[in-house]
Parts: structure tokens; C-alpha cells; sequence
């Protein structure tokens, strides 16, 4: 694997490379982008935005981990990001938190993801497999549990985004046209009292072949029998 960091006037970027995958994070002035590209044809495959949380403060690689913490003066919110490659090369968690110097705030947090390419889309049904593919006719569905989407992609690989249990009220999924899907995750909608931090963790992994789905399925169900990993 390789890491590498690029910094200018407008933006940083960092990039870790691995055989199966590159994941590439960019901070824009009060917003921050990140990228799973395919590889080894470089194929975009899905992209991630977090908005209105404040300057970058610092930015650093520890380990297979990009971390990244960003602070609001204007609301006292200070937000840390861990993008961690999982241990099977074949996707990353997200675990962010978010913590308030404030007696009472709002720390409403939406984290939204695209697919570009999308060729297929399927959610899962409250006894663990998967629903038929398709959001019905309004192409579009909200989730409260389980909260597990997977995205079939013109790379003939199956991406699945996860969401731990009671980290998130609800997954919003869209198709907003024929090649794209949305994914919004409203994050930390519950008001926050000074000095406890909350955290919420988001898994992005991907299988192939005959047996994708099902090794998905799996997946998720280990994610939700996961212990909360250290972070710092």
C-alpha cells in the first residue's frame, strides 16, 4: 500500500493506494470529498461530502488510517474523521464523531453518498437478505433498520454501504437518474451536551462473483456484532 499527501493553496488531497482500490480524500474550504476508485482501471466508483463543518484543523496518516479533524468557531462543534482501510483490502470504514463546547447544540450531520454508474440497486429486508432490485415506483426509499444498501456497478462488482445500528435514524436512497444513486445519511440528530462526544461509523466494502451478494449479507451481519474500535 502507498500514501501519499499533496498540498496547495486550495485544497489537500491525499491518496492510498492499494492493488484492488484507491481511496483519495480532498478537503475544499468548508467541505471535505472523498473518492473509491476501482482499479486496476481507475474506475470512479462512488464519492462522499460532508458540508458546513468547519476548517480543516489537522490532517495526518496513522497507520491505514487517514484522519482528519475539522472545527466550527461559529457553533463550538469540533468534527474527527477516520477513513480506515479494513483489514480485507476490500473497503474502509468511516468513523466519525463530533463533540460541542456549547451547553446545548444542534450537531445534525448529513453525510451524503453518489454512485456514479449504478447499474442496480438493492436494500435489506428486516429478516437479513436482500430485497428484489429496485427502490418501487417513486425510485426512491427511506430506511430505519436494517439500514444496508448494496449498489451494482458497470465494474461487475457489488458495493455495499453499511450503517452501524443507532448511529443513524434513517438511510435515504434516490435514483436520480438512470446511471446515479444518492445515498443521505442525516448523522448526530440528537442535541448535544457539552463535552460528550457521539460518534456514528459507515462501512463502504465490495465483493465479486456469484456469491456478492450473500458475502455482503455476511459482511453487514459481522459489522453489527462488531465491538467499537479505538480510534485514537
Amino acid at each position: 500500500m502507498s500514501n501519499s499527501i499533496w498540498i496547495s493553496d486550495y485544497d489537500v488531497i491525499h491518496r492510498c493506494a492499494i492493488d484492488d482500490f484507491q481511496l483519495s480524500v480532498a478537503a475544499f474550504p468548508n467541505k471535505m470529498v472523498a473518492k473509491f476508485l476501482s482499479q486496476p482501471r481507475n474506475w470512479e466508483v462512488a464519492q462522499w461530502e460532508l458540508a458546513s463543518i468547519g476548517p480543516r484543523t489537522d490532517f495526518y496518516v496513522r497507520g491505514d488510517d487517514l484522519v482528519e479533524t475539522y472545527t466550527s468557531d461559529e457553533s463550538q462543534l469540533s468534527t474527527e474523521i477516520y477513513n480506515r482501510i479494513l483489514p480485507e483490502r476490500d473497503g474502509i470504514e468511516l468513523i466519525l464523531s463530533r463533540q460541542t463546547a456549547l451547553l446545548d447544540s444542534d450537531p445534525g450531520l448529513p453525510l451524503r453518498f453518489r454512485f456514479d454508474d449504478a447499474n442496480s440497486i438493492s436494500t435489506m429486508n428486516a429478516e437479513g437478505g436482500w430485497n428484489p432490485p429496485g427502490l418501487g415506483p417513486l425510485d426512491r426509499v427511506e430506511l430505519d433498520g436494517p439500514m444496508a444498501v448494496v449498489v451494482g456497478c458497470l465494474d461487475a462488482v457489488q458495493y455495499g454501504l453499511f450503517v452501524y445500528p443507532g448511529d443513524c435514524e434513517k438511510m435515504q436512497v434516490r435514483r436520480t437518474n438512470e446511471e446515479t444513486v444518492v445515498v443521505t445519511l442525516p448523522l448526530f440528530t440528537a442535541h448535544l451536551e457539552k463535552g460528550v462526544i457521539r460518534r456514528s461509523r459507515i462501512q463502504l466494502v465490495r465483493a465479486e462473483g456469484k456469491k456478492a451478494m450473500q458475502q455482503l449479507a455476511d459482511r453487514y451481519h459481522a459489522f453489527c456484532a462488531s465491538e467499537v474500535p479505538l480510534t485514537t
